[in-house]
């Protein structure tokens, strides 16, 4: 019972990452698609408001994409990992934890936001006198520049402290790919350290789109793994893929 347990927790583990690496590719394309190569026109009141509805809809999705992929998949993730290595992880377990989480959650609360007050503040913007116009535009340059400096910016710590200590324990334990999740972290951190200095932007901006190139493909890797074992698991020794 317990081999069967740990192979279905596997398996599902693996296709939330590879699900998730898929619809954050797709997050990518999204973005590309609306913004085309000015990804700074997001923090910008005036041109995203004057988008044509259709192209709000594909920055919708693209936040749809956003949070089913870059980040909810990482509980399940995390989870899975924290239970595996809770014996190496020893105290780091509840740190590692809370990092995830939190991770997810500030993550998750800029997209959301992002998505809910769009379509309204287009509205006014398209039909309201010039004071309404310019409060509408204002509202949205705040809440995307919260979002994008504040709440995603304060994710590269969180991600630096548990990726590094993932990529480690996950090598020593046969792993692949433990580089590309070591490169996500320090891309995290960099963007982090950036953050501070608005004349490094470019370079900001590079370690962001490294991050959002690099951890799905990890993403990707990690999850095939993890079905290959989930294969194998009703060979090994009663209880042994809850552990490896």
């Amino acid at each position: 019972m317990m081999n069967q347990t740990s192979r279905k927790v596997m398996r599902f583990t693996a296709w939330s990452a590879i699900i998730g690496g898929v619809l954050a590719y797709a997050n990518v394309g999204l973005s590309l698609a609306v913004t085309g190569p000015d990804a700074d026109m997001v923090l910008h009141g005036a041109p995203m408001l004057a988008l044509p509805p259709d192209t709000r809809d594909l920055f919708r999705w693209c936040m749809v994409a956003d949070t089913l992929g870059f980040y909810l998949p990482f509980l399940v993730i995390g989870g899975y990992f924290v239970h595996v290595f809770r014996e190496e992880l020893g105290a780091l377990r509840n740190m590692v934890a809370m990092a995830v989480v939190l991770y997810v959650m500030v993550g998750v609360t800029g997209a959301v936001m992002q998505f809910a007050v769009l379509h309204p503040l287009a509205h006014l913007y398209a039909g309201g006198d010039d004071a309404t116009r310019n409060a509408a535009a204002a509202v949205w340059t705040a809440i995307a520049n919260g979002t994008q400096n504040g709440l995603w910016w304060i994710e590269g710590p969180l991600v630096l402290f548990w990726t590094l200590i993932a990529a480690n324990l996950l090598e020593k334990a046969g792993w692949k790919g433990s580089i590309l999740l070591k490169i996500v972290g320090w891309a995290f951190g960099v963007f982090f350290l950036f953050g501070f200095f608005p004349d490094l932007d470019a370079l900001s901006n590079a370690s962001e789109m490294v991050v959002v190139l690099v951890l799905p493909l990890w993403m990707l890797l990690f999850g095939w793994q993890l079905l290959r074992r989930a294969r194998t698991l009703p060979a090994r020794l009663q209880g042994a893929g809850a552990t490896t």
